[in-house]
C-alpha cells in the first residue's frame, strides 16, 4: 500500500492524458468559472450550457474538471451556504453538469484496464464529483460502474461481487455517512480493496474501516487508484492523505 502521494501533476502532464492528448493547456480557468457562475446565478440553462461548451473547447476534459468544475462546485456550495444562491440554483447547476458528464462518459469507449465500482453510501446525495472521477477513470481505460448517490450497502456488495471489482470507491461528505454503518462498511472494506473520498473521509475513519484515502485532486486520485490495484493482498491498509478528499465539493 502506498505510504505517500505521487509527485504533483504538472498542468502540461494533465493536458497529455486521456483521449484529448495534445490539447492546449487551459490557461484562463478562472474566467470560465466566472462565466458558469454568472449563468447559474441568472438561472439561465442556455447560458450555462454555452459556458460549459466554451470551457471544454478550451482545454482537455482533465483540465476542465481539475481547474473549472472543482472550483466551481466549491464556490456553488459556499454561495449556497451563505444564502447568495438558493436551492433552485444548485439544482439547475447539478442537473446541467450531470447531463454533461454523462454525455462525455458515453463518448469514451468501454475500458478493460481495471474494474472500479463507485458509490455514495446510504444517506449521501452529493455525487457530482464522484461522476467527474468516474469519467477520468474511464478516460484512462478503466471499466467503471458508477452507482451514484444514496446506494444501499447490499447493492454495492452485489455489484462488486458480480463485476469482480478491482477497486471500490466510496464517497461521503460527512463522517457519519461511513460511521453510522460502520459494521457493513468494514465488511465491504474487508472483502474489496476500498478507497474513500469526500469531506467525511477522514484519516481516522479510513483507519477504522480499513480503507485507503484518495487525494483532493481527482486527476491525481486516478494515479493513486492505479497504484492501489497494483498492491498485493486482499484489502488495503489505510493511507492517510492531508486535506479534503476529492469528492468533498459535490
Amino acid at each position: 500500500m502506498p505510504d505517500r502521494l505521487p509527485p504533483p501533476i504538472a498542468l502540461g502532464d494533465v493536458a497529455r492524458r486521456g483521449p484529448q492528448r495534445g490539447q492546449a493547456v487551459l490557461t484562463d480557468a478562472s474566467a470560465h468559472v466566472d462565466a458558469v457562475l454568472t449563468a447559474v446565478a441568472a438561472l439561465d440553462p442556455v447560458a450555462l450550457g454555452s459556458a460549459l461548451d466554451d470551457a471544454f473547447a478550451a482545454g482537455s476534459v482533465e483540465h476542465v474538471i481539475q481547474l473549472v468544475l472543482m472550483p466551481l462546485l466549491r464556490e456553488i456550495g459556499d454561495q449556497w451556504e451563505s444564502g447568495r444562491l438558493g436551492v433552485a440554483h444548485e439544482h439547475l447547476a447539478s442537473g446541467v453538469l450531470a447531463r454533461r458528464l454523462s454525455a462525455l462518459a458515453q463518448e469514451v469507449p468501454p475500458g478493460s484496464r481495471h474494474t472500479a465500482v463507485l458509490a455514495c453510501p446510504p444517506g449521501e446525495r452529493h455525487d457530482l464529483v464522484l461522476s467527474c472521477f468516474a469519467l477520468l477513470l474511464q478516460r484512462e481505460g478503466w471499466r467503471v460502474l458508477l452507482l451514484g448517490a444514496d446506494t444501499p450497502t447490499a447493492a454495492i456488495a452485489v455489484t462488486c461481487r458480480q463485476s469482480s471489482a478491482d477497486l471500490l470507491v466510496l464517497a461521503g461528505s460527512r463522517p457519519s455517512v461511513f460511521t453510522s454503518r460502520s459494521a457493513s462498511m468494514r465488511r465491504l472494506c474487508a472483502q474489496y480493496r476500498t478507497a474513500l473520498g469526500g469531506g467525511g473521509a477522514r484519516p481516522e475513519v479510513a483507519r477504522e474501516l480499513g480503507a485507503a484515502l484518495l487525494p483532493p485532486d481527482p486527476v491525481q486520485a486516478v494515479d493513486v487508484a492505479a497504484r492501489l490495484v497494483r498492491e498485493p493482498g486482499p484489502g488495503p491498509a489505510s493511507m492517510d492523505v492531508a486535506g479534503d478528499s476529492f469528492a468533498g465539493a459535490s
